[in-house]
């Protein structure tokens, strides 16, 4: 078993899990809704996050017309860069073999193999900060090409925090690796990381000004995550973010498990390593700029500022921890990749398995935990349209009420419906807009119904099951205040 056939496998595994929940899903993540929704207008900046995946969203929505599965295309595609990119810094920083095992590793966490489909923030963030890492490599070690490089890292590095501003900690944990590795030395080198760095300021520069003449929403936004809590409360976060961590990379730790098992039983290998194989002499620095720094900032932030952690934020936050634990497990003993590949094979093949029986059951939609894509999407934007329909003969172009059902009508009955949230969340949509043209509305049960909505009827998330009809949402319709033909 190559190298390369490890990698090609782990890729293949991604798409397989795009197209495995592109069949079994009847509806999508909130996250997906919401980048639909911010995509239906591509503006500097958006109340909640800077722009970079709704643009790409809705360009492409713009380019090729509307479908429900680009989200699924785009979030593939920028785990399949990641990959890739990942696979590249780990041949140059633990060698080719442990390099291929991190990725087959990387694509056993949860994150990236059951939840592939979910495009959002995290998904470009990843993406961009991988390419930054990459782009810096190569630019430290390259000569004549060097300037290209730089200018690469820094369009990378700009597009990382036009993706999510949790960009900037890795960014300056890249920046720690380059200078404490000797990376970075002579003065054509520091000419090219200033070229890096203003070309970031560039890139990033009209969003800066979008942010200032918003009363700066999106840093309100993050600041949200600051709570005031005891040192108890605080430990809480720490323990409560690492143990869901620990969760969503419980697969590759089983697959390590699997592996350690199997050598037992099997004859050793070879532990010797060739010199594609060893690991850089400068690897403790690039873990610690690339990894630990990124843990101890957002410790420090829980018990320090009383930061509640998000669990997204490992995303990003362990994006090179299957790098560490690709290069632990070689020193320890050698890595046969057969054998990662088969006990990956199994686990892969069970999730699969369990994905699709739980996609299968359509009372799961009403467990404790919301899970998104079992929503039953089609059928509530057929029953919604038609409930506009036989209300008024004017054409639908505007939903509101419950953002994530509204934004489930929105895509699942063309595209072209437009959502409205707030003034603030969604300012492509006037109030004069929806006076004049009408709304539909999507409730849930317990929301108070807005005032001159009318025409309320329920809708049952699982039909012909009266037993459950206290889980059901509600549609209505806000007439317009202009008259349509056959009104």
């Amino acid at each position: 078993m190559t190298p390369h056939q490890a990698l090609l496998f782990a890729l293949g595994m991604v798409v397989m899990w795009a197209v495995w929940a592109g069949y079994f899903n009847t509806a999508q993540f909130g996250d997906n809704i919401e980048q639909f929704n911010w995509a239906q207008s591509l503006e500097l900046g958006y109340h909640k996050h800077p722009p970079l995946p709704s643009w790409a969203l809705g360009s492409v929505i713009k380019v090729f017309g509307p479908s429900v599965y680009w989200a699924y295309l785009l979030a593939t595609l920028c785990l399949l860069g990641t990959a890739l990119l990942t696979w590249q810094i780990g041949r140059e920083l633990v060698g080719e073999r442990a390099a291929a095992a991190a990725i087959v590793l990387w694509g056993l966490n949860m994150t990236f193999s059951q939840r592939v489909q979910l495009y959002n923030h995290n998904t470009v963030l990843v993406l961009f900060m991988a390419a930054s890492t990459w782009f810096a490599m190569r630019a430290s070690r390259a000569r004549r090409d060097a300037p290209l490089w730089w200018l690469a890292t820094g369009l990378a590095a700009g597009a990382a925090t036009l993706s999510k501003y949790q960009a900037l900690v890795p960014l300056a944990g890249l920046l720690f690796a380059l200078v404490a590795s000797g990376r970075v030395r002579d003065r054509s080198q520091w000419g090219g990381l200033l070229l890096a760095v203003v070309v970031m300021g560039v890139v990033c520069a009209p969003h800066a000004v979008w942010v200032a003449q918003h009363d700066f929403s999106t840093l309100r936004y993050a600041s949200e995550a600051i709570e005031v809590a005891g040192w108890r409360q605080r430990f809480g976060f720490v323990v409560s973010f690492f143990a869901n961590q620990v969760r969503l990379w419980s697969p590759t730790l089983l697959a390590i498990g699997l592996c350690w098992a199997w050598g037992r039983l099997a004859p050793k290998i070879d532990k010797r390593l060739s010199p594609a194989q060893a690991p850089a002499a400068d690897l403790q620095i690039w873990l610690i700029g690339l990894l630990w720094a990124g843990i101890v900032v957002l410790i420090v932030m829980a018990l320090a500022a009383g930061a509640s952690l998000r669990n997204h934020w490992g995303v990003q936050g362990l994006q090179f921890f299957c790098l560490w634990l690709a290069w632990r497990w070689q020193r320890r003993a050698a890595i046969d990749l057969r054998r990662l590949l088969g006990a990956a094979l199994v686990i892969h093949g069970a999730s699969l398995a369990w994905y699709a029986a739980e996609h299968e059951d359509p009372t799961t939609v009403l467990t404790s935990r919301r899970i998104d894509t079992m929503y039953p999407a089609r059928r509530l934007a057929r029953t919604a349209v038609a409930h506009w329909a036989a209300t008024t003969e004017c054409p639908l172009r505007y939903v509101e009420g419950s953002v994530f059902d509204a934004g489930l009508v929105s895509l699942y009955s063309g595209g072209q419906v437009m959502v409205f949230d707030s003034d603030r969340a969604t300012p492509w949509v006037r109030p004069e807009d929806l006076q004049r043209d009408g709304a539909l509305f999507v409730l849930d049960q317990g929301d108070p119904v807005p005032d001159g909505v009318i025409s309320v009827v329920p809708f049952d998330l699982v039909p012909n099951r009266p037993d459950l009809a206290h889980r059901a949402l509600r549609l209505g319709v806000r007439l317009p205040a202009r008259p349509c033909a056959g009104d």
